[in-house]
């Protein structure tokens, strides 16, 4: 699948491991520095992440056979990520934890319109048991979470759909498994523990669990997507 995605022979390879290494030193480094005080060097690495991403598709774009509306909307996902990252890794505006979840929420969108395309139905066992327990986890995180949501419950509500559906299209995807199923389901599980301690009580090594669990899903997701659509 690495190979796929990075050698291409088509003059644009050494661009995309550069664009590749430098996303995966910036998560590494955010990782770092994670537990220090905000600051201008924490936020750009948090976002350059999956910033560095974004081109990854569009250097597909032209390529022969290959269909060019998948390759943006993959894009957008990636951009919109990097985006809801800058604004959670703002501090000082509690507005911004409603802008990142709704940079978020888009970006769910955009992941489920690629691979919505291309889902059928999950075929193997561990596909079919990890639908079952994405499922039946959002449904029991909600309802454990509700009495402390407020006002939130709506845009909770939605934004949890769109990350539920995002990831039983990618579990549906047989072509995809295990590294696309399994991607969507650690972002799944970084989300809820980002939601268990805003709404309920610190959780510890939250910030490990959540940037590795997060950085490592989208990373499987956009290797397996890159490899599918190109």
């Amino acid at each position: 699948m690495i190979e796929q995605v990075f050698m291409r022979g088509d003059g644009l390879d050494a661009l995309r491991i550069v664009l590749g290494l430098a996303s995966l030193a910036a998560a590494i480094a955010y990782q770092v520095v994670e537990r220090q005080p905000p600051s201008t060097l924490r936020t750009a690495l948090k976002t350059l992440a999956i910033g560095l991403l974004v081109p990854l598709p569009l250097l597909l774009l032209g390529a022969p056979g290959v269909a060019a509306l998948p390759l943006v909307l993959l894009a957008l996902a990636f951009l919109l990520s990097s985006l809801g990252d800058l604004f959670l890794a703002l501090k000082g505006d509690t507005r911004n934890f409603m802008r990142g979840l709704v940079a978020f929420l888009v970006s769910h969108l955009f992941y489920i319109s690629v691979m919505l395309p291309l889902a059928s139905s999950p075929e193997t066992l561990p596909a079919k048991a990890a639908s079952l327990f994405v499922g039946l986890g959002a449904i029991a995180l909600y309802l454990s979470l509700a009495p402390a949501l407020g006002r939130m419950k709506l845009p909770f509500g939605a934004y949890l759909v769109a990350i539920l559906v995002m990831a039983l299209s990618a579990l549906a995807i047989p072509a995809g498994q295990p590294w696309l199923g399994l991607g969507a389901v650690l972002f799944v599980i970084s989300d809820s523990v980002i939601a268990l301690d805003k709404f309920r009580g610190p959780i510890p090594y939250r910030g490990l669990i959540v940037w590795s669990t997060y950085y490592v899903g989208q990373a499987m997701m956009a290797l397996s997507l890159l490899a599918l659509l190109g």
